[in-house]
């Protein structure tokens, strides 16, 4: 079981429309996929909601230590067309005032891993809150790997040394399980995509290769609550979520040893270690 959190403290980088998405193309390849919305806004579960209300929610499982996750997991659902091999657990506004009250908790890092660590799915995508609060370290813990969206605007890297920082101290690694994917891609803005791609450099060896493009089908699919895949087939979105998603998995299923930015890392630390003797 592969887990995936969609993160990033900044809002309107299109965290929510990623995970949507991601999800869903994962869903269609025949992967059991399950989608957990964190943030109260409920952007990503809102997509896939049914009529009527949600009995069960992200809130129980924050709530209750004793509450089983299963009964929150519904099928998703598409203007009540049912989503093959994707299900959801749905947020609500009133899970912003569970978050605050869970922050004097015992092991309060750990309770979605608690919930979650024995379900069996193939892929569980984690939509997580704009904010680097107890909710998001939460995803952090139980996630195999931190997906960060990255908009191509002059503040597309504000915030980004605390949240690696916050990943590698809740991670306790050396490596670092994340990768950036560069989102709302406009090719007709040169400078500022000059300007982003230059400030992205430092982080080359977590760069994914896909980029998702601004389009107005994107934009569209989002206020008629779809999938782009089933809003626009003939779309660039299609196209660009495809390669995200397959772009995602060679990832997930490489070795340790083969990922790029672990073996960058572990020459860092090696480099180090050898100053350090030098030193002495």
């Amino acid at each position: 079981m592969k887990k995936i959190a969609v993160i990033n403290q900044k809002g309107g980088v299109g965290k929510s429309t990623i995970a949507v998405n991601i999800a869903y193309e994962l869903a269609i390849r025949g992967n059991h996929t399950l989608l957990i919305d964190l943030d109260p806004q409920a952007h990503s579960s809102e997509l896939y909601k049914p009529k009527g209300e949600v009995q069960s929610t992200i809130k129980n499982l924050f709530s209750d230590p004793k509450f089983n996750a299963i009964r929150a997991i519904i099928p998703a659902k598409v203007h009540e067309n049912t989503i093959k091999n994707l299900k959801v657990i749905h947020s609500t506004i009133q899970f912003a005032r569970v978050a605050e009250q869970v922050s004097s908790r015992i092991h309060r890092e750990k309770i979605l891993h608690n919930h979650i660590r024995k379900l069996k799915y193939d892929y569980i995508i984690i939509d997580c809150p704009p904010n680097l609060g107890v909710i998001t370290v939460n995803a952090i813990y139980a996630a195999d790997l931190m997906l960060i969206p990255v908009s191509y605007d002059k503040g597309a890297l504000d915030g980004m040394a605390d949240l690696i920082g916050t990943i590698k101290e809740v991670k306790e690694c050396i490596d670092d399980p994340y990768l950036i994917i560069r989102n709302l891609f406009d090719s007709r803005n040169k400078q500022t995509n000059a300007y982003v791609d230059k400030e992205l450099y430092a982080f080359k060896e977590n760069l994914l290769k896909a980029k998702i493009r601004k389009t107005e089908s994107l934009n569209q699919s989002r206020i008629t609550g779809e999938p782009i895949r089933i809003y626009d087939k003939q779309s660039n979105g299609v196209i660009d979520y495809e390669q995200l998603t397959e772009e995602l998995q060679e990832w997930l299923n490489l070795k340790p040893e083969q990922n790029p930015a672990n073996l960058a890392n572990k020459i860092k630390a090696k480099k180090m270690k050898k100053e350090l003797q030098n030193k002495v």
